[in-house]
C-alpha cells in the first residue's frame, strides 16, 4: 500500500476508532446514571422557605456578600452565577404557577430572590453522584397550627376554634364552619399530593430524569413565624411539629424519613417583637420535637443573622447571606443524618 494511501486512510480510522470509544463511553455513563436513583428532597414551609434573600441589594449581606466567602464558593463559576446541570428544582405557587429548573439563584419568592434551596441544593449536589431533585412545597402565612396541621392534631379545642371562626366571619359573613374547618391542614394534603404527582410523573416533568429511579431521602423544614402571631398556636407548636414530623412520615411511605427542622432565627439575638418571641416559645419547641425521633434534627439558626439588609424582619431582613446559611447548615446536618 503506497504511503498516499495510507495517508489517507489513517486518519478516517482514527477518527472512527474515537467515535467508538466516544460512543460506547457515553452510552456507558447514561446507562450508570440511570441505574443511580434520583436523591428527591421536599423542602417545606411557609415565606421563609419560600425565600425573600434579595440577590442584589448592594449592601452586607446579600448574594455578592455571600458569594466572597469560602464556605459559598459554590454560588459562582468565575463571574457568573453557577448554574446546576445535577440538581433540579420544582415549586408550584400560590397562584398555581410551577417553576421547574436547574439550580441557580432566582427560585426564591420573587424572581430577584433566593430562599434556602440554594445552597441547600449545592451542598447536596456536590456531594451525591445521582442527580438531585428539590420539590418546594412552600407558601407565604402559613401555620403548623392551622393549614399545616397535621391529621394526628385534630381540629383545635372547640373554644380556640370558635374563637377563629367569629374572627373569619368578620371578612366572610357567608363563610360556614364546615367550610372554615377544611382549612386546617389543607396545605399539609397538599404537600403529600404534590409530592406524589412530581414524582409519578418524573419523566414528563424532568425529560433529563427520563429513565431514572427515584428515591425520596430527605424532609426540610422552615416555618414557625404565623404560629408565633397566635398565642393558642404557639402553646401547642411541640405538639403539632411532633405529630407532623411522625404523619408526614407515615404518607410518604418511610417512618424513618431523614428530617431536618431549621428554627425559626430570624431577626437574630437581639430580635425584639413577634421575632424575639420565636426565641422563646417556638425555637425550644422546635428542638424538643426533633428530639423526639431518630434521624431527626434541629439546626438553630439565631446566628445566622449577621447582617440586616432589609426591612422585613420576618424574613430574615431579606438577607441572602442568612437564608445561604441556613440552606447550607441543614444541607449538613441532612447528610449526617444520612450517615447513620
Amino acid at each position: 500500500m503506497s504511503n498516499a494511501i495510507m495517508k489517507t486512510i489513517l486518519p478516517l480510522m482514527t477518527s472512527l476508532l474515537l467515535a467508538v470509544v466516544s460512543s460506547s463511553v457515553a452510552a456507558e455513563k447514561k446507562i450508570t446514571t440511570a441505574t443511580k436513583p434520583v436523591k428527591v428532597f421536599v423542602l417545606a414551609g411557609q415565606s421563609n422557605m419560600q425565600g425573600h434573600g434579595r440577590i442584589t441589594m448592594e449592601k452586607e449581606g446579600d448574594l455578592p456578600h455571600a458569594a466572597g466567602q469560602k464556605q459559598f464558593d459554590y454560588l459562582k463559576e468565575g463571574e457568573e452565577w453557577a448554574q446546576r446541570d445535577d440538581v433540579f428544582y420544582y415549586h408550584k405557587n400560590g397562584k398555581g404557577e410551577i417553576t421547574k429548573s436547574k439550580l441557580r439563584p432566582g427560585l426564591g419568592a420573587r424572581p430577584d430572590s433566593v430562599g434556602p434551596e440554594l445552597a441547600f441544593g449545592h451542598v447536596l449536589g456536590n456531594h451525591f453522584d445521582e442527580p438531585v431533585l428539590l420539590i418546594k412545597c412552600a407558601w407565604g402565612g402559613q401555620a403548623i397550627g392551622m393549614t399545616f396541621r397535621p391529621p394526628s392534631s385534630g381540629l383545635p379545642e372547640d373554644e380556640v376554634l370558635q374563637k377563629m371562626f367569629l374572627g373569619a366571619k368578620k371578612k366572610n359573613a357567608e363563610l360556614t364552619l364546615d367550610e372554615y374547618k377544611k382549612v386546617f391542614g389543607s396545605r399539609y394534603h397538599q404537600t403529600l399530593e404534590e409530592v406524589r404527582t412530581v414524582l409519578a410523573n418524573l419523566p414528563s416533568e424532568f425529560p433529563q430524569l427520563d429513565g431514572q429511579r427515584h428515591e425520596l431521602v430527605g424532609f426540610f423544614w422552615h416555618q414557625g413565624w404565623n404560629d408565633g402571631t397566635k398565642k393558642e398556636f404557639a402553646r401547642e407548636y411541640e405538639a403539632n411539629m411532633t405529630n407532623f414530623i411522625k404523619d408526614m412520615r407515615r404518607d410518604l411511605g418511610n417512618e424513618e424519613l431523614p428530617f431536618v427542622i431549621a428554627t425559626s432565627g430570624m431577626g437574630g439575638p437581639d430580635a425584639t417583637g413577634v421575632a424575639g418571641f420565636l426565641g422563646k416559645s417556638i425555637e425550644p419547641a422546635q428542638v424538643k420535637a426533633a428530639a423526639k425521633y431518630e434521624y431527626c434534627t434541629a439546626v438553630e439558626t439565631r446566628a445566622f443573622q449577621k447582617h440586616k439588609p432589609g426591612r422585613q424582619k420576618s424574613h430574615w431582613h431579606n438577607s441572602a447571606e442568612s437564608y445561604c446559611l441556613v440552606g447550607h447548615a441543614a444541607a449538613k446536618a441532612m447528610l449526617k443524618l444520612l450517615e447513620q
